[in-house]
């Protein structure tokens, strides 16, 4: 209902999903809806990872896909060397889509993988090249103790 005389409404007035009085006029009355705050780079976002539209952040770089340590796990322990490469491919495109967090992420995992095939691979190594180590000690000892007069 309108005030004839001029004035805000009198009356009930119906609220909006906001619990804004509707039909007034000047300033609502009533709580206002609060926008997300905006979160600096490297916090993480608690509605999830969105693309940034801005691009990296000023003055960086992507970080080190780390592909080396992939490679050369290769060599030595292939089975490690597989998460590492996959890891280190998609470092790049995850930088490129935005999602900064997830690429050094990327990164660090493929470092941490080839690091391990690398390691495992030596110690591989090194336990096979002492077995045949051993069994040749073994087989010449062997061979010295038989005389043949």
């Amino acid at each position: 209902m309108t005030n004839p005389y001029g004035g805000p409404p009198s009356g009930p007035q119906p609220q909006d999903p906001y619990g804004q009085q509707q039909g007034g006029y000047g300033p609502p009355s009533g709580p206002m809806p609060q926008q997300p705050a905006q979160q600096p780079y490297g916090q993480p976002n608690p509605y999830g990872q969105q693309p940034s539209p801005y691009g990296p952040p000023p003055g960086s770089a992507p970080p080190n896909n780390n592909i080396g340590w992939g490679i050369g796990s290769i060599f030595l322990c292939w089975p490690f060397a597989i998460p590492s490469l996959i890891k280190a491919t998609s470092v790049q495109n995850l930088w490129a889509q935005g999602q900064f967090q997830q690429a050094q992420a990327a990164a660090d995992d493929a470092k941490k993988w080839g690091r391990i095939g690398i390691f495992v691979g030596v110690g591989a190594w090194a336990l096979l090249i002492l077995f045949y180590v051993v069994v040749f000690v073994i087989i010449a000892a062997s061979a010295s103790s038989y005389s043949s007069y």
